[in-house]
């Protein structure tokens, strides 16, 4: 009779032998994986991911361990990315290897199957993302620019009444510029409504999504644990993002319908009232004229948006107010160019380089999405002389690249004038959104109407107000500091500081 211990060593044996040769047809060559932190057992180097400022503390792994850092997550491989050229040619001339996204552990509670953004590489995406693009490419945007001039007005004329929630402020001014150019609603509160709960919706999810958030991220099989279990909350928190989330897919695309079937029309071009018609026209292409796409590019358009230019806005009035010097050679361009009868507009942009470095390098300089929006590679792979697993998150520390004191020097201040040259834009420097919008084929789609919103907003503000630090009682400045969060898309915490017109001549620009 055979002695259990000794059945269970050979189980171990033929374990072992299937293990290493599995490993061995997956990586015939022996390549080894890219150099990074030694882990623990079983955990890995999951009590060595930061969660504070994290492209920090890979910014300095990337200085010991090199441009590519490799981590184990309880056998979840990541790759992070330290140079700017490895990922341009991982993401663009590998494309297709480097193109999925993970599969994230709350995708057990929230359907995230309707978002391009989230979806694989392949058929589906480049459908929906065709219809996107066709709505924000480069010369589709300016049939929006109007709503974005009409929108900023009413920014100026708020913060004249209330410019302690100036935060606030630019946050509805920015969510209704996406709500209408998406849906067309007109109406201030319907728009209020539902950038609110946009904003909710897109703060919870970045919350949800960060490495070592939630214990679920690390531990996926605890999505299965009952309701009633000590800890088990976050199940219902997920649930009702999912609620949160299928509303906000449907419900603004519905009432759209309905407007346009009551014979109400916005005045101004929008992505909705132009699907909705095309779904009703004969030999319509089948890749625009599916009311499934036609709804989820139309919610996409904010989700995708809204969150990383405001985070841009509010890090762009942090700026203005500490640098009283970038204030007053942007208002100089602004009076010569512009003059101070009338409001800025996105076509004087050409004519104010000044203002355009500026916008440039608030993108550098506060990174919004400072590790990109990680990719997983969709086989094992090998690049470079290292082996890199099927499934392996990657993800882009844009922040870094966007630090480098070998490209920028100082890159830890503001400095608009790195980007000029002759008093034009510079092109041999080295533009943020290189990286600020992400990379390759899943580039962001509406960074065009991203960009010409701040542009404006930037214009706009220098154009008419005078921004400066908050003071205490006895009228002194005081000192003010910029602490991003340290979330998905990384946003300036809250500040204050003061708004006042430039003169009585200014103020009436926008009355």
């Amino acid at each position: 009779m055979v002695h259990p211990a000794a059945l269970v060593a050979a189980g171990g044996f033929v374990w072992a032998v299937k293990n290493v040769a599995e490993k061995r047809k997956r990586n015939p060559r022996g390549l080894p994986t890219p150099p990074g932190p030694r882990g623990l057992p079983v955990l890995g180097n999951l009590l060595q991911l930061p969660q504070a400022e994290q492209w920090k503390v890979y910014s300095e792994w990337s200085r010991e361990y090199g441009d590519m850092v490799y981590v184990d997550v309880m056998g979840q491989p990541i790759l992070v990315l330290g140079s700017l050229e490895i990922t341009e040619d991982l993401m663009e001339k590998h494309a297709t290897m480097y193109s999925d996204r993970p599969t994230l552990p709350i995708g057990q509670f929230i359907d995230l199957s309707n978002s391009f953004a989230m979806m694989n590489y392949g058929a589906e995406w480049r459908h929906d993302r065709r219809v996107f693009h066709q709505y924000l490419n480069q010369h589709a945007v300016t049939q929006y620019h109007p709503i974005i001039e009409e929108e900023v007005s009413n920014l100026l004329r708020r913060l004249t009444e209330k410019p302690e929630d100036f935060r606030e402020r630019i946050r509805f001014a920015l969510g209704s510029i996406i709500m209408r150019v998406a849906y067309g609603f007109d109406d201030v509160e319907t728009n209020k409504a539902l950038v609110s709960d946009a904003e909710r919706l897109v703060s919870a999810f970045n919350e949800a999504i960060v490495p070592g958030r939630y214990l679920v991220n690390s531990f996926p099989s605890l999505g299965g644990i009952p309701d009633w279990f000590p800890g088990a909350g976050f199940k219902e928190r997920f649930r009702e993002l999912d609620r949160l989330n299928l509303y906000m897919l449907s419900s603004p695309f519905e009432s759209a319908k309905k407007n346009l079937k009551e014979g109400r029309r916005s005045a101004h071009p929008n992505m909705a009232t132009d699907l909705i018609d095309k779904l009703q026209e004969e030999n319509t292409p089948s890749w625009i004229g599916r009311e499934s796409s036609a709804r989820n590019v139309c919610g996409l358009a904010y989700l995708t948006g809204a969150d990383t230019t405001v985070s841009s806005a509010w890090a762009l009035v942090f700026a203005l107010a500490t640098h009283p010097g970038v204030q007053k050679k942007a208002q100089e361009e602004l009076d010569l160019v512009v003059g101070n009868d009338r409001l800025p507009q996105v076509s004087d942009r050409e004519n104010l380089p000044y203002i355009a470095a500026i916008v440039k390098e608030v993108s550098r300089w506060h990174s919004v999405v400072p590790l990109g929006l990680a990719r997983a590679s969709a086989e094992d792979s090998e690049y470079n002389g290292y082996f890199i697993p099927k499934g392996t998150y990657l993800m882009m520390n844009t922040w870094a690249f966007m630090h480098d004191p070998a490209v920028f020097e100082k890159p830890m201040d503001f400095i608009p004038e790195r980007y000029l040259k002759d008093g034009k834009i510079n092109a041999a420097v080295r533009d943020p959104e290189s990286g600020a919008f992400g990379y390759g084929r899943r580039i962001c789609p509406g960074r065009h109407l991203s960009n010409d919103a701040i542009f404006l907003l930037a214009a706009s503000l220098l154009a008419v107000y005078h921004i400066s630090p908050p003071k205490d009682e006895s009228g002194k400045p005081i000192a003010m500091q910029f602490t991003p969060s340290s979330d998905v898309v990384s946003t300036p915490l809250p500040y204050q500081c003061e708004f006042s017109p430039r003169s009585e001549k200014h103020a009436a620009l926008f009355m």
